[in-house]
């Protein structure tokens, strides 16, 4: 599915000189799979993933300079081959290891690579950083998909969508056609909410079968993952909320 940080994705690539970025969101949202399609773009394509091989957490320990985690993650995947002005190293559930934000001043100086990190419940690390690399990384953040995204999935062009807002714009009246057709994709995509996954079973069986099976379980997973970082008390105050 398009997303519309694929677009700032790409334009992130184009501009000279771009810091690291730093992709973080709710989980389940899109933020690997977006990520995954611009590496596509790239020569070379590292993904460094904290939770699946969690050995790639050793891969400062030599330091936090390019170099020396090059070195560091092609002894451990000696196949991964870095090229300098074509390469996209993905740091991905970053949240597994928060300080491997220290590197992001490194590589920004060195401008060999690039690099874009993405976790989930991002803001509550950020204390844990020996140095979060202030100024020599760009943030955003990732939802789920929005109305417009929605209709994209379902098969709806750019021109449907740009005279949809020519008609907000000009305060122009909608058919009758026009207005019942929009209700109706309205109140579906209010009653899937954005989640790929979710609007992806619905787009591939156009009703509602196994939606609500998938929300519930993502829900229990949210449940069990919200805590799963929090220390002490916080751990009861994030439950109760």
């Amino acid at each position: 599915m398009w997303r519309k940080i694929d677009d700032y994705l790409t334009s992130w690539r184009k501009e000279s000189n771009h810091k690291p970025l730093i992709i973080s969101g709710a989980r389940q949202v899109g933020k690997t799979y977006s990520v995954r399609r611009l590496g596509e773009k790239y020569q070379s394509f590292i993904e460094v993933n904290f939770v699946t091989h969690p050995q790639y957490k050793h891969i400062f320990e030599l330091g936090y300079d390019p170099d020396s985690i090059a070195k560091s993650i092609t002894f451990i995947n000696p196949e991964v081959h870095l090229i300098p002005g074509d390469t996209l190293i993905f740091f991905d559930e970053m949240q597994e290891y928060p300080d491997c934000a220290t590197s992001l001043k490194f590589f920004c100086e060195d401008g060999r690579y690039d690099v874009i990190c993405s976790g989930s419940m991002m803001g509550l690390h950020y204390g844990d950083i020996t140095s979060n690399s202030v100024g020599y990384k760009t943030d955003a953040t990732m939802y789920s998909l929005d109305f417009e995204e929605f209709l994209v999935a379902l098969g709806y062009g750019g021109d449907f969508i740009e005279d949809l807002l020519a008609h907000m714009v000009s305060l122009r009246p909608y058919s009758e056609l026009q207005i019942d057709t929009l209700n109706r994709l309205f109140i579906d995509y209010v009653v899937l909410g954005g989640m790929p996954d979710i609007v992806a079973s619905f787009v591939a069986q156009r009703n509602f079968s196994g939606v609500l099976q998938k929300q519930q379980q993502l829900l229990a997973d949210y449940d069990q993952d919200i805590t799963k970082y929090a220390v002490g008390l916080d751990k009861a105050r994030i439950r109760n909320v």
